[in-house]
């Protein structure tokens, strides 16, 4: 068996446990239980699908303070942000038990209405058996019981989870709280699988077998892109409802800045840097027009990046495609890229900015790219027909910003409109990160945010990536 460990930022070195990845036989065992409890679980009811998901929540809140220690030890983010992504994750569980409890019963549809015509029942039926990948950047609520795992719980979907390796201990740990919760409620063990893996041969062997009908994804484009492939390859492809990469456009119009620089500065400051910038929604392409306030403004957002407090980056992988990525940027158009030169540790993320025209910005295609970290791409623009060009030219997102004064601006409307086509989330005035865990969220987005933008990874709107539609015709007695 391969063995391997997870590692600690903070101290720069690997953690002393080994884990050690599942076998084959392991991953034969996960899915033969899947398949046994797939339609048994399908038929359970709402409430029994609330109560598992309110007892796991009891688990994770018992064993808090070990899981806790291995976050922070696997991860190098900070107990604050662990009270933060742990709240977002109770928070996701009651959100889907309450949906069960008050709403599951009105997505059936009955109709019987006319004379001599059969009566017609629609009602949404579990897809199956779900693998879920863990994220490496949110390791509770993207990760083991995150957003993916307990929508397709909700749903009546058995859930195989695949850790991310970069934090085991911890999916390990949430893993055993779903278990204990089960064990208690006295269901099927197989409702939830746990397997291990320090590469993607158990994620190919898993997206291969028949038996798993949907996948859950938080990652790369480049992961995610191998999974939608690797899935409609198969003689009966299967969805893979993955979130990808996004640069998160924001768009400073004039007339709606010049009286709150000091408040835009510090906020977007903040989002670029924030935990070292590891967030999907984080704003990596940011729009100012090229005016005297708005050289102003740049200059003020350039410092106040630049002297943000540093983060621990999640893994020495992380941290040197990020720097691989911002050196790059640097060779691009080296007189206007800026660094920020404080005494770092080895595993912090040196926030950095790029500033370049328009014109500049439509003949490198690779500056979409999203630069995973404190770093973010100032674009200035002199004409709205620059900007318009620009954004005409971006990939979809899963975020767009709009900072403007909607009674002051005549090209308004036109950049809502130009931006909604772009993204999945238009926030005005605000910054993009922060997804709230709401009924009314969409976290999705045109490819390559997410790989289909009909749905969305956050809120209990996301349960419908799980579900189908049946039809039962002339059953209502039965019913």
């Amino acid at each position: 068996m391969r063995g391997f460990q997870t590692f600690n930022p903070h101290l720069n070195d690997f953690n002393s446990t080994i884990y050690y990845s599942s076998s084959v036989e392991e991953v034969e065992f996960a899915l033969q239980k899947l398949q046994e409890v797939s339609l048994t679980f399908s038929n359970s009811t709402a409430i029994q699908r609330s109560q598992l998901l309110k007892e796991i929540s009891i688990e994770l809140s018992t064993n808090k303070q070990v899981i806790q220690s291995f976050y922070c030890n696997e991860s190098g983010l900070s107990k604050e942000r662990f009270e933060t992504e742990f709240s977002r994750t109770l928070h996701q569980l009651a959100s889907f038990s309450n949906f069960l409890e008050y709403e599951w019963e009105k997505l059936e549809i009955f109709t019987n209405t006319f004379e001599n015509s059969p009566s017609l029942r629609r009602k949404k039926v579990a897809i199956g058996p779900v693998l879920v990948m863990g994220s490496s950047n949110f390791p509770l609520a993207y990760s083991t019981i995150g957003g993916d795992s307990v929508a397709s719980l909700a749903a009546g979907c058995p859930v195989v989870v695949k850790a991310h390796p970069m934090h085991v201990g911890t999916s390990l740990e949430v893993a055993n709280c779903v278990f204990r919760a089960i064990s208690k409620l006295e269901l099927n063990e197989g409702i939830f699988q746990h397997l291990i893996d320090d590469g993607l041969e158990i994620a190919k062997q898993l997206i291969n077998d028949t038996r798993i009908k949907a996948v859950g994804f938080t990652g790369s484009i480049k992961g995610g892109r191998a999974l939608m492939d690797l899935a409609s390859a198969r003689k009966s492809p299967i969805p893979v409802f993955a979130e990808m990469g996004s640069a998160n456009p924001v768009v400073f119009l004039e007339h709606g800045f010049e009286d709150k620089m000091e408040y835009f500065t510090t906020i977007f400051a903040q989002a670029v840097c924030m935990d070292a910038g590891q967030f999907c929604t984080k704003p990596g392409l940011i729009f100012i027009p090229k005016t005297i306030k708005g050289d102003e403004l740049t200059s003020f957002l350039i410092q106040k990046v630049l002297n943000q407090s540093a983060f621990y980056m999640l893994h020495p992988n992380i941290k040197n495609n990020f720097e691989r990525l911002k050196k790059e940027r640097a060779s691009i158009s080296p007189n206007s890229f800026y660094e920020s030169t404080k005494i770092l540790h080895d595993m912090q993320g040196r926030q950095a900015v790029l500033e370049i025209d328009s014109d500049f910005f439509l003949k490198h295609v690779q500056l979409q790219e999203e630069v995973f970290g404190p770093f973010t791409l100032i674009i200035r623009y002199f004409e709205f027909e620059d900007l318009e060009n620009c954004l005409l030219s971006l990939d979809g997102q899963l975020t767009g910003s709009l900072i403007a004064d909607r009674t002051q601006n005549l090209h308004f409307d036109k950049i809502v409109d130009l931006l909604a086509s772009k993204v999945g989330r238009l926030i005005l005035n605000g910054i993009p990160t922060g997804v709230r865990v709401d009924q009314a969220m969409n976290h999705g987005g045109p490819y390559p945010a997410s790989s289909d933008s009909r749905f969305t990874a956050v809120g209990t709107q996301s349960i419908y990536r799980f579900l189908r539609n049946v039809t039962f015709q002339d059953f209502d007695l039965v019913f």
